[in-house]
C-alpha cells in the first residue's frame, strides 16, 4: 500500500461487488446490503465514482469482464465465495457463544456493518490502516449511514503498531477475521501477530479466520492461472504478496504459532461451483483455527 493512500485492492474488491450485484446473473452471490455500502465507499472522489460507474453500467460492465478474463478469470466470484465462507463461519461462531468479532485489515468490507445491528450483544471492532479507514468513514458519512453503537472503528497500521490492549482486556470469547491481509505482511510479522499477540489475549476463547496464498513448488505465490499484469499492478500499487504457505505444512506451522485447525477450504468455497463463464482460481485458501491455550 502506498503511504497515505487507501488500499487500491480494497477499492477493486468493492467495485467487483458492484459488478456482481448489478448483473442479474450474478447478483445472488452478493450478501444483501453489501452493494449499497460499497457504492457509498466509492462515492467520495471523482475517480472512485468513475470506478463504480464503469462496474455497474451495462455499457461499460463488459470491459470489466474482458479485463477479468485476460488476468484472473473468475476473480470477482472468488472474492464473494471467500466472503460468504467467512460469513458462514462467523455466524456459526456467534451462535456458539462468541461475543466479540475483530476484523483486522477490514478495508472496505461490509461484514461488521451488516451483522452488528443483528447481534447487538456482540462487540464488533474494525482495525485498519488510517487512510483506508478514513475513506470508509467518509463513505458512510456521504450516505448518511450511522455506525452501529456496538461497532468500533479504530485506525491501526498493523506493520507498525500492536493490537490495542484497551479494547481487548476482558474475557469475551473472540473471533478474529483476517481476510486478504496476511499475504501482504512479512512472515515475521504474521508470526508476531498470531503467536505473540492473538494467543496472548486475556479471553476465554480465541478463534481466527484467515486467508492465505499458496506457495507453489517454484517458490512463488499468487493465483493460478497466473497473470504478469496483476503482479505488475500489485507491485506498482506497493501491495505485493510477501507471505505464503504450503497447504501440506499448514497444521504444523499453525501448531508452532499455538493454534489448531478447525476447518479449511480451497476454491471453490462452500462447495459451490463457479458459474459457467468463470474459472475456479487456485492459489488462496481459507482457514478457521483456535488458540490451543484457549481450548476447553
Amino acid at each position: 500500500m502506498k503511504q497515505g493512500r487507501p488500499s487500491a485492492t480494497a477499492k477493486v474488491i468493492a467495485a467487483s461487488t458492484l459488478l456482481l450485484a448489478s448483473d442479474p446473473a450474478t447478483a445472488h452471490a452478493v450478501a444483501p446490503g453489501a452493494a449499497a455500502l460499497c457504492r457509498h465507499f466509492l462515492a467520495t472522489t471523482w475517480a472512485d465514482r468513475l470506478l463504480a460507474q464503469t462496474a455497474t453500467r451495462p455499457a461499460t460492465r463488459w470491459l470489466w469482464r474482458v479485463l477479468e478474463r485476460l488476468t484472473h478469470p473468475g476473480i470477482s466470484g472468488h472474492y464473494w465465495r471467500r466472503k460468504r465462507w467467512i460469513e458462514a463461519h462467523c455466524v456459526d461462531a456467534l451462535k456458539q457463544g462468541v461475543s466479540r468479532v475483530i476484523v483486522i485489515g477490514a478495508g472496505l468490507d461490509t461484514l461488521a456493518l451488516r451483522l452488528a445491528p443483528n447481534w447487538p450483544q456482540v462487540q464488533w471492532i474494525e482495525l485498519d490502516h488510517p487512510a483506508t479507514q478514513c475513506l470508509k468513514r467518509e463513505g458512510l458519512a456521504h450516505g448518511c449511514i450511522g455506525i452501529p453503537g456496538n461497532l468500533t472503528l479504530q485506525a491501526l497500521d498493523l506493520a507498525a503498531a500492536p493490537l490495542p490492549a484497551n479494547l481487548l482486556n476482558d474475557a469475551r470469547a473472540t473471533l478474529v477475521v483476517l481476510e486478504g491481509v496476511l499475504m501482504y505482511l512479512r512472515e515475521a510479522d504474521v508470526v508476531h501477530l498470531l503467536r505473540d499477540q492473538l494467543t496472548q489475549l486475556s479471553t476465554a476463547e480465541v478463534r481466527v479466520i484467515f486467508s492465505h496464498m499458496l506457495r507453489w513448488p517454484d517458490g512463488t505465490a499468487g493465483f493460478r492461472p497466473a497473470s504478469k499484469w496483476v503482479d505488475f499492478w500489485l507491485a506498482w500499487r506497493a501491495e505485493p504478496f510477501k507471505w505464503a504457505l504450503e497447504p501440506a505444512h499448514l497444521a504444523a506451522w499453525l501448531a508452532d504459532q499455538g493454534f489448531v485447525v478447525l476447518a479449511q477450504a480451497e476454491p471453490p468455497f462452500l462447495g459451490a461451483s463457479p458459474a459457467a463463464n468463470e474459472s475456479a482460481l487456485r492459489g488462496e485458501n481459507l482457514v478457521l483455527c483456535q488458540a490451543r491455550s484457549k481450548l476447553c
